[in-house]
């Protein structure tokens, strides 16, 4: 990677990542998360510490600071959630779990464990976490006025997870427009702020237009770091749905051919030259460079939203891309 690559990364070094290990979880999420290592496991303790650890760095201003602790909570109970959702859609193939766990968020839908082809231990660990993340919400100051905005961004979040399963059922489906139409609502960029609008008194609600314009490139801006962060891992377990990887078979830097031997049998014969060609062609760099470009609009927000400190917000995503930089293939 290029110069960019290295002014992010610099700013975060390997004691940065042993804190986020020695980050500690909240005690009423930490039943939680042993069942989880004992149902599901599909991921280290690292990837719910890194979360955590940043949350703090890109909550947006107007949030009411005796109510941190709570949202820092929340976020992570609903980032569980997500993951877990994703994991079942993208990872395992579980069309039948995963059209059962996507009513739990939802008043008028009720999740049946015992349905035929379900995974019944997975959507009870998952009805557990939503009654985790839904307490916490209610006793939001503000949590009745934006229920039905975070919904609308929860059905987008779950929507994104079904694309990708969908892109590991119909490999010619995946294109990077509609990764940048639907895929990028799995950051839950949106779903994160609107807790922190709901423990927000001061935030004007005439502003909420800008500011869900700074969050779609924000958004964009997280899944960035993302890909970046996780596309050499996801392309050994035969996952070539990255947006890095679907860069590259677009613009002619790796053939049909070679990403189809790597879905089909991700060894090191398929897959180190495919990693190469990428890395070659400078891939991430022009994936840097949107970032950089994403950043540079959200700044013309700054003076269009007294209520949110944009510009704070915006180093808070610097933060979170050198973190991913810095824990490449940890997460």
């Amino acid at each position: 990677m290029g110069d960019t690559d290295q002014r992010f990364a610099a700013d975060i070094d390997d004691d940065s990542i042993t804190t986020v290990r020695e980050q500690d979880l909240p005690e009423s999420v930490l039943p939680l998360l042993d069942v989880y290592d004992d149902v599901i496991g599909d991921r280290d303790r690292f990837l719910w510490q890194w979360l955590y650890h940043l949350f703090p760095t890109f909550r947006l201003s107007c949030l009411d600071d005796t109510r941190a602790r709570e949202v820092r909570n929340a976020k992570l109970t609903a980032s569980i959630f997500v993951t877990v959702a994703d994991d079942v859609a993208e990872r395992h193939g579980d069309r039948a779990t995963f059209d059962e766990l996507t009513s739990i968020p939802f008043d008028h839908r009720r999740p049946d464990p015992e349905r035929r082809d379900v995974d019944g231990d997975v959507v009870r660990f998952l009805m557990d976490v939503w009654n985790e993340f839904s307490a916490l919400y209610d006793a939001s100051p503000r949590s009745r006025e934006f229920a039905e905005l975070l919904q609308f961004d929860l059905q987008q979040t779950l929507q994104a997870i079904e694309y990708s399963y969908l892109s590991n059922r119909y490999p010619g489906l995946v294109s990077e427009r509609e990764l940048w139409t639907y895929d990028v609502h799995n950051m839950l960029v949106f779903p994160l702020a609107g807790i922190d609008l709901s423990n927000a008194p001061s935030f004007d609600s005439s502003e909420l237009s800008s500011l869900r314009q700074v969050l779609d490139r924000t958004q964009r801006m997280a899944r960035i770091g993302n890909w970046i962060s996780t596309w050499k891992r996801e392309l050994a377990e035969g996952d070539c749905s990255s947006g890095v990887v679907v860069h590259a078979l677009e613009n002619d830097v790796v053939s049909p051919e070679q990403v189809q031997a790597v879905r089909r049998n991700p060894t090191d014969a398929t897959v180190d030259p495919v990693v190469e060609a990428i890395t070659d062609a400078g891939v991430e760099d022009y994936f840097l460079d949107r970032w950089d470009a994403e950043y540079e609009t959200v700044g013309r927000y700054e003076s269009e939203i007294e209520s949110v400190d944009v510009g704070a917000y915006l180093e808070g995503f610097e933060t979170v891309l050198s973190y991913h930089l810095a824990s490449e293939g940890e997460k």
